[in-house]
């Protein structure tokens, strides 16, 4: 079997269960990814472990599995990561938070905080994109850091990594200020895994998605509170939300004493992140 032989093939399985244009772009990217075959380069035979490999693709796609997770790459902001379902598979419109964090923010060092880094996608772009800037970041889970650790060595891009609770009582700041917090935690109420797609209820970490039904904000509600001595004057949180939530977001952020609250929407023309000021 050659490298063209084993595109038909994905092509002719996948099509009937994605559709044509998912397919074409699945096949892409498993042979890119996993075979180190691009589009335009001449077909090559392969190898018996590589058609062993691409039998074990085959039955993960089939079963529902994320493309993402059974290559193990995820590509973000320019960059391609590592990843593993210990992490969330980043999203299109999380990088629209990036965007908006480099818009607002110029090449001179600042101190940038992530909370919830899972893969570190949000930390590693702006890295990339902002080298003068000293960013950390944290997340709760030493597994989601195991996987942030290794894109920033193999990326060699230099993150402060911190495994922490910022729910536990005990948390602390440490006395240090940032300019900009940032943050993409857990929004999704249970009640909604009906509209979820199955591959994301079946493989991705639940920690890294589902709030409490009766408490939907708790996150943003502690970042805001945790902001309040943490960021400097006129520092700024970025949020990405629950689109039916950016809203109660927005009012949260003026209850609790920020200013120049501002609400934009994703290319989805949902609501979807929420900017706030620390004026004092």
């Amino acid at each position: 079997m050659t490298t063209n032989d084993l595109r038909e093939h994905f092509l002719r399985i996948l099509t009937p269960v994605m559709g044509s244009g998912e397919a074409r772009s699945v096949a892409r990217l498993v042979l890119e990814d996993a075979f180190g075959s691009r589009p335009g380069q001449r077909a090559r035979q392969l190898e018996a472990d590589e058609q062993q490999l691409a039998w074990t693709i085959e039955n993960r796609l089939l079963a529902g599995e994320p493309l993402q997770y059974v290559t193990g790459i995820a590509d973000f902001y320019g960059l391609q990561l590592r990843i593993n379902p210990s992490v969330l598979i980043p999203r299109p419109e999380t990088e629209e938070l990036v965007e908006w964090v480099l818009a607002e923010h110029g090449p001179d060092e600042i101190d940038v905080l992530d909370i919830g880094t899972g893969s570190g996608c949000i930390a590693l772009a702006i890295k990339h994109r902002r080298p003068l800037w000293s960013v950390s970041a944290l997340d709760v889970s030493e597994a989601a850091l195991e996987v942030a650790r290794d894109n920033g060595k193999r990326l060699q891009l230099n993150i402060n990594w911190q495994v922490s609770d910022i729910l536990e009582p005990t948390f602390s700041p440490a006395g240090h200020r940032y300019d900009v917090i940032i943050s993409n935690p857990p929004y999704v109420l249970p009640s909604e895994q009906a509209q979820m797609s199955k591959s994301t209820v079946s493989y991705e970490p639940p920690q890294a998605l589902f709030v409490p039904e009766d408490d939907a904000l708790v996150f943003y509600r502690r970042i805001l509170e945790l902001g309040k001595t943490m960021l400097k004057s006129n520092g700024r949180v970025y949020f990405e939300c629950n689109e039916f939530k950016a809203k109660e977001v927005a009012i949260l952020a003026t209850e609790s004493g920020y200013a120049d609250v501002d609400i934009r929407k994703d290319l989805q023309g949902k609501d979807r992140m929420v900017k706030a000021v620390l004026a004092h």
